[in-house]
């Protein structure tokens, strides 16, 4: 069974958990929500909710329970991604791709990325 999409909260740990690896929910937390008034025990709550839906793992190891990723990164961008562009973009990547560029302003080194991966594209063809 695929386990259900994140929402924007999930996701949020679930880059802290990509970039950083297992972490406990203080790590987490403090990574998400330092400057807000979220507290511990909403932390907790969410990370709790993932876990009963298989996007995190959890460790009973040591003291504190430290939690990890249990799907990986670009296959779950890839179904959010694919989500959005047949909900909101009629099934277009061109659409989805135009919205993006237009949302905000495109930094130089990523207008280079794009571009090289156009030309990695059109070499595709």
């Amino acid at each position: 069974m695929k386990p259900t999409l994140p929402t924007a909260a999930e996701l949020a740990i679930l880059r802290v958990l990509w970039d950083r690896g297992p972490c406990t929910v203080r790590d987490v937390h403090e990574a998400v929500y330092a400057d807000t008034d979220i507290g511990y025990t909403s932390s907790l709550k969410i990370m709790q909710n993932m876990l009963a839906k298989g996007l995190v793992t959890r460790s009973e190891d040591a003291r504190q329970h430290v939690y990890a990723a249990a799907v990986s990164e670009r296959p779950t961008l890839n179904r959010l991604v694919r989500g959005w562009m047949d909900s909101a973009f009629a099934g277009s990547s061109l659409a989805l791709a135009m919205q993006a560029l237009d949302a905000r302003p495109v930094a130089p080194e990523e207008l280079a990325q794009l571009k090289a991966m156009i030309r990695k594209l059109e070499g595709k063809s």
